[in-house]
């Protein structure tokens, strides 16, 4: 049990170590929702550095598996979206993100987007697809990063999405001078 503690200990120091330098960067929330009490949070959010804007949709932690079976065994590296510059090429992302979920099941667009552990690393994007899907009689939206012959995926409702984009709207309302 002492051994556990001092490995616990040494991980946590570790931990803060680096978060003092500049690997974690500032980041901004815009707009969260937050899924199944918690279970799963997608957010939009600024990155600032050196007076420009980066604006991101974090859509939570991927599971791991095929098309239609996923399980979640990966708590720590989250899938990072790049939306744009300014609030209005964010908002004509997340709605472009929306409007998949009207389409056909299987439906799919690509866009980039990076899997991190804790903040977007500029200039390692991947391919991620954004596919309609269908539950019942849900509408969902489905992102994911295919690598080396398995899926990495999750999902969200389009009404969920539908909120966090709102959310976002009514910031970029309340912020008229941000860009």
């Amino acid at each position: 049990m002492k051994r556990v503690i001092i490995t616990f200990m040494l991980l946590v120091w570790a931990v803060a170590a680096f978060a003092q330098g500049s690997i974690l960067k500032q980041t901004l929330e815009i707009a969260e929702v937050e899924i199944n009490d918690g279970q799963l949070t997608m957010s939009v959010f600024d990155m600032p550095e050196e007076g420009q804007h980066q604006y991101f949709l974090c859509v939570g932690t991927l599971g791991i598996g095929d098309d239609y079976l996923q399980l979640q065994i990966d708590p720590l590296f989250q899938l990072f979206i790049p939306l744009g510059n300014t609030l209005e090429e964010a908002q004509a992302k997340m709605e472009e993100f929306k409007a998949i979920a009207k389409q056909p099941e299987g439906t799919e667009i690509q866009t980039v987007g990076t899997l991190a552990l804790a903040n977007p690393t500029m200039g390692e994007y991947e391919t991620v697809y954004v596919a309609s899907r269908r539950f019942l009689v849900q509408k969902i939206i489905e992102f994911s990063v295919h690598r080396n012959g398995y899926v990495r995926a999750t999902h969200i409702a389009k009404g969920d999405f539908g909120s966090l984009l709102n959310s976002l709207k009514l910031y970029r309302k309340l912020h008229k001078k941000e860009k």
